[in-house]
């Protein structure tokens, strides 16, 4: 399969294009492409903001993973110039990519948001698959209007969708999570890049948002959506692995991470 993936050069990106690139055929998208890149990777330097770049790499594409957002700053920041620039990339950006898709005659995009669009509901409470957003936050916002764009695009234009609430990923092996507590949500990358394989080879149609988080004794997090739809079962649970959990941990960062910039595919969950 040959697969555009926007946002590439970021925290996921990159893992994920190291996943799926013995399998699959892969087309790197990033506004700021590596300065060395892996020698069988096809980059491409794209604005998603710029309709004629989207286009012109969805070409001959069957489908697309879309991670990119406007990056450099935590969901929880609020700047009205970050913010514009959020509106700018988050939701303008992801109706392009939608758009491109339909001109280009792709028929799959795996769209990725973020558990923080469920953010209000308490301490405790479960989330389930229904459960109505309470994004809590802009970021969270414009995450919510790109659902609702990839929705009415889905449905408009005869695309299959998968929307994917994602948790903050994290590297099971980093020896910070046994010494620091983290939040039960999370989600081991390992578990996450083939969350992401699954929903490009699951026989769906239409338009289908699900919950993707880590298995852990506290999860309160509904994962039957993208159990049933994706055959998605987590391998990692980190608390077996020793770690703590503390819904309120503090987000660790990201130590192999380039310099944030817009585009990149950045922290997208808490």
């Amino acid at each position: 399969m040959r697969v555009l993936i926007t946002g590439a050069a970021g925290t996921i990106g990159r893992r994920l294009a190291d996943y799926l690139r013995d399998r699959h055929e892969l087309v790197l998208a990033d506004l700021y492409p590596p300065a060395a890149p892996h020698p069988n990777d096809d980059w491409r330097r794209v604005d998603i903001t710029r309709l004629g770049e989207l286009t012109e790499a969805c070409r001959g594409v069957d489908a697309i993973i879309h991670l990119a957002i406007a990056s450099g700053h935590e969901g929880d920041y609020e700047d009205t110039a970050f913010n514009d620039l959020r509106f700018e990339v988050n939701v303008n950006g992801t109706a392009r990519v939608f758009l491109a898709a339909a001109r280009a005659g792709v028929r799959r995009v795996i769209h990725t948001s973020s558990i923080m669009v469920v953010w209000g509901y308490g301490p405790g409470e479960y989330v389930g698959p229904e459960a109505e957003p309470r994004p809590v936050g802009t970021y969270a916002v414009t995450k919510h209007l790109a659902e609702l764009l990839a929705r009415d695009y889905t449905l408009h234009h005869g695309l299959t969708t998968v929307c994917l609430r994602i948790a903050r990923p994290v590297d099971p092996h980093d020896p910070r999570l046994r010494t620091h507590p983290i939040r039960p949500q999370w989600i081991a990358f390992p578990d996450l890049c083939r969350a992401y394989e699954l929903a490009l080879l699951a026989p769906l149609t239409g338009y289908h948002a699900m919950l993707l988080v880590g298995e852990t004794a506290s999860r309160r997090w509904d994962l039957s959506a993208a159990r049933r739809l994706l055959g998605y079962e987590p391998h990692y649970r980190l608390d077996e692995l020793g770690c703590t959990l503390d819904e309120s941990a503090p987000l660790l960062v990201d130590e192999t991470a380039t310099e944030p910039r817009a585009q990149a595919s950045g922290p997208v969950g808490k």
